[in-house]
């Protein structure tokens, strides 16, 4: 979701850390102590590894922590839009576009449009309703939708 966010400090992180965040990029086990389970993959124990994730969270170096689904395994629908907006009028529109609970990525870019989201919805027509009213908006100077033809996934990790 965009947020404003002022920059932060950078924060010195020690090899656990490192470790950990690692380890925290890969699949969470399904098991009923899944934080105990890792912290025992990462030898230390379970009351430091939730310390650290809190840490982490604070901290800003991490967002949150949750499962991704594959909406068309669950007979869902997705689509990428685009909205160009009225001047000085981006962070309003992005907060209209937030208070919709199928939106589960909003991004601010550079270039033709301002932000970037996407919609994951039951199907089709949810996501026309929602790109009508957002049509309605007159603050929205232009918004695109990109539905998925062919879904390219790619595993992103960042090495800490």
């Amino acid at each position: 979701m965009l947020t404003s966010r002022k920059p932060r400090s950078k924060t010195k992180l020690s090899l656990l850390d490192r470790r950990i965040l690692n380890r925290l990029q890969e699949d969470i086990p399904f098991v009923e102590s899944p934080w105990r389970s890792m912290a025992a993959e990462l030898d230390i124990k379970e009351d430091l590894l939730l310390k650290r994730i809190a840490f982490f969270k604070k901290k800003g170096i991490i967002r949150r922590i949750s499962a991704v689904f594959s909406p068309g395994k669950i007979n869902f629908v997705s689509t990428l839009a685009a909205v160009k907006a009225a001047p000085g009028k981006v962070g309003s529109i992005a907060r209209i576009i937030n208070t919709y609970p199928e939106v589960t990525h909003n991004y601010r870019r550079g270039g033709p449009y301002d932000l970037w989201f996407t919609l994951v919805a039951k199907n089709k027509k949810n996501i026309a309703d929602i790109m009508r009213r957002l049509k309605k908006d007159k603050n929205i100077k232009k918004i695109s939708e990109f539905p998925v033809v062919k879904l390219f996934k790619i595993d992103v990790k960042f090495s800490c």
